[in-house]
């Protein structure tokens, strides 16, 4: 696995990373299509909703959204990588999947109960993670519980390893009190904080709007 930091290779790196996922969709999907791996944390996100209109941000190839639908929950999935959207809509039929960028929403005021953000955050760099979170918050209905996870580390960089084939992925890493203090600053309060140490350390944050 190789790294790289720095502004300059940062400029471009969202752009790259779904080039990425485009190029290796299949892929992704075959090696996470069990809901086992989030299952308790999910379940977590579904009792604690108050209504069931939620937007599943980064679905990807739509695995979390196919276990909420099938809960009963209204589901909205959006990605920036067209074929995810493809495979989602096959994979999990009674939600509904639109190409977005999690960075310009296109939706009202107060739109959903809940948002889900599952593994997708960490992909975009730390000086547009105010206005994102911000923008996630517009949407949210008051007392709306918001669910996103990063990963548990200090930097921002560009990864090359074997498995992305050549290409490469941003990522921007959070420690737990760094995090916990953006998601607190865009007007969110926490609800409950969980660390799942796998292969990387994952930061898991529950919140409801202000």
């Amino acid at each position: 696995m190789k790294a790289f930091a720095g502004d300059v290779l940062k400029k471009g790196a969202v752009e790259k990373t779904i080039e990425t996922y485009e190029a290796l969709a299949e892929d992704f999907t075959r090696e996470h299509s069990d809901i086992n791996e989030i299952k308790p944390v999910a379940d977590y996100f579904i009792r604690n909703l108050k209504g069931r209109k939620v937007l599943d941000i980064g679905c990807g190839p739509g695995r979390d959204s196919k276990y909420f639908s099938e809960n009963g929950l209204d589901v909205t999935g959006i990605d920036a990588t067209a074929n995810f959207i493809k495979i989602a809509s096959k994979n999990a039929p009674r939600a509904k999947f639109i190409k977005m960028d999690m960075r310009s929403l296109d939706f009202p005021e107060n739109s959903f109960d809940g948002i889900w953000a599952c593994a997708s955050f960490l992909h975009i760099p730390k000086a547009e993670a105010e206005k994102t979170l911000l923008g996630f918050r517009r949407i949210l209905r008051p007392e709306g519980l918001l669910y996103v996870s990063v990963k548990q580390g200090t930097e921002e960089k560009v990864l090359e390893k074997e498995e992305y084939r050549g290409r490469t992925k941003f990522f921007a890493f959070y420690t737990e009190a760094e995090f916990k203090e953006l998601i607190v600053s865009c007007g969110f309060k926490i609800q409950t904080v969980v660390i799942d140490k796998k292969s990387d350390t994952w930061i898991n944050v529950f919140a409801v709007k202000n």
